[in-house]
């Protein structure tokens, strides 16, 4: 039976639908690609848009594309949808840098595909997403020349305090959150206005699609805000425990397929 309204289903890449950084469930994409005969999905990501288009086009999607949690959305083949780009101030990640030396790892930051990174090594290679970039390496007052989507911050373990004291103290316009990492931690540096409910407010009021018909699924910190504003956040077994916490529905782990479950479930195919 055809569907009567469409929904706008919003669905994280990394520990959802992806696992180590490129692999993916081939059956999980077909059902994907099923239902979006009838709806609007969108690629909702921390990614870069360069290390997600390949799963944009293994989906088959024409559809709006969060990245970097919201601080980049753009519609790669409708420019009437009006592109969005939120960035921080080179200037306190750069003040950041020379009053955190003591506990500083690595850092990079991004300015679309221009990837600037303090210390190139092997530990820090996978996470940014090179091919499609261009490598920036040393110290930032040398390299970094525009106002990045926001920084990626590794420090020595037992640091969260002092980072979380440093911004609150020096950077309160800034806003940081921690991601899970046994080697070191890793903070990720951001402006307020990025939001990946944000940029999924502007997708469904340009597919006029009322929020009670967004769909969101998740698995991290990242995806509260956008499962809190959905007409249903569903969230992965294997999520941030605080995402959990606020869902509707929580589903079986990536690796046991739970997005592939909650669409043949929700949509009865």
């Amino acid at each position: 039976m055809k569907q009567k309204n469409p929904y706008v289903i919003a669905i994280d890449l990394d520990n959802t639908i992806v696992t180590g950084f490129d692999n993916y469930d081939a059956e999980t994409f077909e059902y994907i690609k099923k239902i979006s005969n009838e709806n609007y999905i969108v690629i909702s990501t921390g990614r870069p848009y360069r290390s997600s288009k390949y799963f944009y086009d293994k989906l088959g999607l024409k559809t709006p594309i969060v990245n970097y949690n919201g601080a980049l959305v753009h519609h790669p083949y409708d420019s009437s949808f009006s592109k969005t780009m939120i960035t921080v101030d080179k200037n306190d990640i750069i003040k950041f840098i020379e009053h955190n030396k003591d506990i500083l790892v690595n850092i990079f930051c991004e300015i679309e595909d221009e990837i600037f990174v303090w210390q190139f090594n092997d530990f820090i290679e996978p996470y940014l997403h090179l091919d499609g970039g261009n490598l920036h390496v040393g110290d930032f007052k040398d390299t970094l020349y525009g106002n990045p989507n926001g920084a990626i911050v590794f420090s020595i373990k037992g640091s969260e305090a002092n980072l979380q004291c440093y911004f609150r103290k020096y950077a309160p316009h800034l806003r940081i959150r921690f991601w899970d990492c046994d080697e070191c931690v890793i903070c990720e540096v951001y402006n307020p206005a990025t939001s990946k409910a944000n940029a999924l407010t502007k997708i469904c009021e340009f597919y006029n699609v009322p929020l009670s018909n967004l769909i969101a699924i998740g698995d991290g910190h990242n995806d509260i805000e956008m499962l809190e504003l959905a007409g249903l956040g569903v969230a992965m077994e294997n999520g941030h425990p605080d995402l959990i916490k606020i869902a509707n529905k929580v589903v079986p782990s990536v690796h046991k397929r739970g997005v592939l479950v909650f669409i043949k479930e929700f949509f009865r195919i």
